[in-house]
């Protein structure tokens, strides 16, 4: 995009980085266009066989004589620019340090003027090859006043192949002591993601402290950079579908979708797309967290965790641009696996945004869909939201995600499952009758049944010292609000109602059991080992 702009003359450009010198180096590789710059160091120059040459100008003295010195005020390179013939298109780059505002609005005359005048030259099909193009480069977005004069672009992160050549040039001028030849693509591999500078910097202090490059040092750095961000967090997982009772269906799905993903040659053979964006929603504590985290661990992907909360801020402008920091950090973070949660909280907009928070959810709720549009092809997005009753229509129109799926109450048979996950880690001879215990927790959500087991572990291991047994279980059950079903009925049958007629389902099951959760009467209960 930064090379399209640059071809086509675009009169303004905003360019936005923390890696101002490597930019720089970038942009003036393309050897179509004169570059000059002004900075402290050789004040206005031009970049002339491979350095940065200063330009002379002829300038009146004191003595009322002139002579042709070096200038460092910026309108006198602007006219010196506009009034001298130039054999190749021109870029000016300007770096700006620090918040911009005050800068900006000294360049903003000669912008308009550029931006005009390009207008011009446009519509009388006489293209002039001298038309003077402004790069701005900073580590800011540009200001609002301001922001209409320019054309925005985010300069790219070094990909892997820049940064194995860091580490190259470090084994060479080591002479290979501080860097294994079988660990760079490890090294390259934690480091994707970081700047250039970072990178370096995470190498160098790894030698300090490892006597070596060790990936797993700069993979915990990076990790503990981003977390200290607040607004993503970077997790291996650990949970995997055998840690979770149940929801064939989504399972199926999951499964199918990673050997498309190992394979991607046989898919595009078969002319099949894999699945990427997957919206769950369903009732609060029913395993939508834990189908993320398993989901990360079947793709083989990290996964990167964050929620509207940790997006939204006080500060105006500030939701907007956390909601792009994410979704830039997810770019440079790829191939992940992408958790988003709270979808469907804050995230309403419309009409009412304007009145209760000066219209940030509408500019957040526009954020969020750009960078959906924009996400790379090797980023995995997976959405949790427990109601999307105020979201916008187009939030949920069918080019967002490829699937909707609809998480329910556990049935009878997931109960069982449920139990017999938690209760396998315990040391005990009792054989668990887990038809009675599920029996005993119908309308309960699986945290519930988690909840339940931990409480009643607690009370009969303070009170008796001994392993818990069915009957403790069964008998404690009764005790434990299952608040979702007791305090949110109409909501969840409303869920289910809508589930049916809309969405995909997670467990076969909780679709056969439907009927019962919509009319709210118990199910049959099955034959107990016991009386209860």
């Amino acid at each position: 995009m930064l090379f399209n702009y640059l071809k086509l003359g675009y009169p303004a450009l905003w360019l936005k980085t923390a890696e101002s010198s490597r930019s720089i180096e970038t942009v003036i590789n393309y050897d179509f266009r004169s570059y000059y710059t002004i900075n402290p160091q050789t004040g206005f120059s031009k970049y002339v066989d491979g350095q940065w040459k200063s330009v002379l100008i002829e300038m009146p003295t004191p003595e009322g004589d002139t002579k042709h010195t070096v200038v460092y005020d910026p309108s006198v390179a602007w006219d010196w620019l506009n009034t001298n013939k130039h054999q190749l298109p021109v870029t000016f780059i300007i770096s700006l340090l620090g918040k911009p505002d005050q800068a900006v609005a000294g360049y903003a005359p000669m912008v308009s003027v550029l931006n005009d005048t390009y207008r011009k030259v446009f519509w009388s099909d006489d293209i002039d090859p001298s038309l003077i193009q402004m790069l701005f480069i900073s580590s800011f977005d540009a200001p609002e006043e301001f922001v209409t004069l320019f054309k925005t672009v985010e300069f790219s992160i070094p990909d892997a192949k820049e940064l194995s050549t860091v580490v190259s040039h470090i084994s060479e001028s080591s002479h290979g002591r501080f860097v294994k030849e079988d660990s760079i693509k490890d090294v390259v591999r934690a480091g994707i993601g970081l700047t250039e500078s970072d990178f370096i910097d995470l190498c160098l202090q790894s030698i300090v402290t490892k006597n070596e490059i060790d990936s797993k040092f700069i993979y915990d750095a990076k990790m503990k950079h981003i977390k200290e961000s607040g607004i993503l967090e970077i997790i291996k997982p650990t949970t995997t579908f055998n840690d979770i009772g149940g929801l064939d269906n989504i399972k199926d799905l999951i499964k199918r979708t990673a050997f498309l993903w190992q394979n991607r040659d046989k898919a595009k053979e078969f002319g099949i797309t894999p699945i990427r964006r997957v919206l769950m929603v369903g009732i609060p504590g029913t395993g939508k967290s834990a189908i993320c985290q398993a989901t990360a661990s079947e793709l083989g992907l990290d996964l990167a965790r964050t929620g509207i909360s940790q997006v939204m801020n006080s500060f105006v402008g500030q939701s907007e641009a956390n909601m792009r920091a994410v979704f830039q950090q997810i770019k440079m973070m790829t191939p992940l696996c992408v958790w988003i949660d709270e979808f469907g909280r804050d995230m309403s907009g419309g009409q009412s945004s304007s009145h209760v928070d000066g219209g940030t959810t509408d500019r957040v709720h526009g954020e969020f869909l750009t960078g959906l549009q924009e996400l790379p092809e090797d980023t995995f997005l997976m959405c949790a939201a427990n109601q999307l009753d105020h979201l916008k229509p187009e939030m949920l129109r069918a080019d967002r995600f490829d699937k909707i799926v609809f998480v329910g109450l556990p049935s009878f048979q997931e109960r069982m499952d449920i139990f017999n996950i938690y209760l396998s880690s315990i040391q005990t001879d009792h054989k668990y009758d887990l038809q009675a215990l599920a029996n005993a927790t119908e309308f309960f959500t699986g945290a519930e049944i988690a909840s339940l087991i931990k409480e009643v572990k607690f009370y009969v291991v303070t009170s008796d010292f001994r392993a818990i047994t069915t009957q403790d279980i069964v008998n404690y059950a009764p005790r434990v609000r299952n608040t979702i079903w007791n305090k949110h009925k109409d909501m969840v049958k409303s869920m289910y109602q809508f589930a049916l007629e809309q969405w995909d389902w997670a467990s076969s099951e909780q679709y056969d059991e439907a009927r019962i959760i919509i009319s709210g009467r118990a199910a049959p209960k099955e034959q107990v080992a016991f009386k209860i």
